[in-house]
């Protein structure tokens, strides 16, 4: 493989980052050193960025390296030289980043060569971190997220909404959410109907609504003209918001028109409630005197026996 010299000083400090780990365990064994193959310029070039990206790995190592500790020494040159890379080498960089054995390493050296990058070139690396997605490459999938959401977050939500990739989606919201925690349900409320219930999901999937970021989506999708956002999200929003607010998330969840919504979602609370607070749903159910008796003994038994809620779902 013929590597520029700047590919060369990427992949040093990545070899000087890991803290001792051997060089030939991340630099292709063809890589010519010093000026003969690049001509004298270019020599020099890769020899003052190899000489700053070491002044960075030592101390980094010096700082405890396994910890992640970096006290910011990697040069600005050699930071620079990382963003001027073009496409098909930043990828082989962050392929032998994804190689790496530890999560937290690879996370930490992919998020640091991210953080000198541009969005187009962000997009370029993700599209080979997203071909494979081992779990290496969902680590520096992650960092490079985080990278394009602190330059532009909407560019980089709606992408992952594009592609249907989860991968991505879940870590854009997520460091969107950190961020700016109103952001992200903005940003889901504003796309078009045909898409908004995959921007919301992952909103509800991971937890980064507050109770009154709930109660917003839970009014936004009973009010919703698509099925979709009423039958998918509707539910399980709800049903979140009993943890928070059970009378305003029971209020909320037998007041829908559409009746197998409206069961199911109030099955969903009442099975919420019966973990955390069987009485209020025991209370709600004694003021329905409406309620047809097969509807009521099933309300009950939920109750009575509730189901923990899905691992990893709403």
């Amino acid at each position: 493989m013929n590597l520029s010299p700047n590919l060369r000083g990427g992949l040093l400090v990545v070899v000087g980052l890991c803290g001792g780990i051997a060089l030939g365990a991340l630099l292709p064994g063809d890589i010519a050193v010093g000026a003969a193959s690049h001509g004298h310029e270019s020599g020099q070039t890769a020899a003052a960025l190899s000489g700053q990206l070491h002044e960075g790995a030592e101390a980094f190592v010096k700082d405890g390296g396994e910890k992640g500790v970096f006290r910011g020494a990697l040069g600005a040159d050699a930071a620079g030289a990382l963003g001027k890379l073009p496409p098909e080498k930043l990828i082989a960089l962050f392929e032998r980043v994804s190689n790496l054995k530890s999560d937290s390493r690879k996370y930490i050296l992919a998020y640091r060569i991210a953080s000198q990058l541009e969005a187009g070139q962000i997009e370029e690396a993700l599209k080979s971190a997203l071909q494979d997605l081992s779990d290496g490459d969902y680590v520096t999938t992650r960092a490079l997220a985080r990278r394009w959401v602190e330059l532009d977050p909407k560019a980089a939500a709606a992408k992952a909404l594009e592609l249907k990739q989860q991968h991505l989606l879940v870590p854009i919201m997520e460091s969107w959410s950190r961020l700016d925690s109103a952001a992200p349900l903005k940003w889901a409320l504003e796309q078009p109907e045909e898409t908004k219930v995959d921007a919301t999901r992952q909103l509800l999937v991971s937890k980064m609504l507050d109770p009154k970021q709930l109660e917003k989506l839970v009014m936004t999708a009973a009010d919703s003209p698509t099925e979709a956002m009423r039958s998918q999200i509707f539910p399980f929003a709800t049903a979140r918001l009993a943890e928070s607010n059970p009378q305003g998330a029971l209020h909320a969840a037998s007041a829908i028109e559409d009746a197998e919504v409206r069961q199911r979602t109030v099955g969903m609370v009442l099975g919420r409630l019966g973990q955390s607070s069987p009485e209020v749903g025991k209370a709600w159910l004694a003021s329905q005197p409406d309620l047809a008796p097969q509807e009521r003994a099933m309300y009950e038994q939920i109750l009575a026996n509730p189901r923990p809620a899905r691992r990893g779902g709403p």
